[in-house]
């Protein structure tokens, strides 16, 4: 790799960092996601949503106490602007209630979803936030670096 591709490469990454933090004009392209975001709401890119949806289900229930699943891919629209299938979530859900991480709640038309251990469930996000906040600090010093050796 030359150092013009590494040079692209760290420019598209930065690109997309600041697009996570970048509210969507009006004109923007949204690939399927929604405009309508409550003030705080950020725009994550459904790759990185898909990548995190159990530490995203379980933030989201920890926010709401007790959610269907319905409900909690209407959270994904409102909070992150990503519209996510049942089939995309529901597998999550019950993948979850297996590992015994979530309750399910029979009720009379739906199932309601909440966290059964919440210091298990709370050390685990804090172990994933943890690991995502040593990639963000190797990856902005690794990015400083290759400038400050450009410059």
């Amino acid at each position: 790799m030359t150092d013009d591709d590494l040079e692209a490469l760290l420019s598209e990454f930065t690109d997309r960092v600041e697009q996570q933090f970048k509210q969507p004009e009006e004109s923007d392209e949204t690939d399927g996601r929604s405009n309508d975001l409550p003030a705080g709401a950020v725009h994550l890119d459904r790759s990185f949503v898909s990548e995190y949806l159990d530490e995203l289900i379980i933030a989201i229930l920890f926010r709401c106490d007790e959610a269907n699943g319905m409900d909690i891919i209407r959270e994904f629209t409102h909070r992150f602007g990503v519209q996510l299938s049942p089939g995309t979530v529901y597998p999550h859900l019950h993948s979850l209630e297996a590992e015994g991480v979530l309750l399910c709640q029979e009720r009379v038309q739906t199932k309601e979803y909440s966290i059964d251990d919440s210091e298990a469930a709370a050390a685990y996000l804090h172990s994933v936030l943890s690991q995502l906040s040593c990639l963000e600090q190797f990856v902005s010093s690794t990015v400083q670096e290759f400038i400050r050796e450009r410059s």
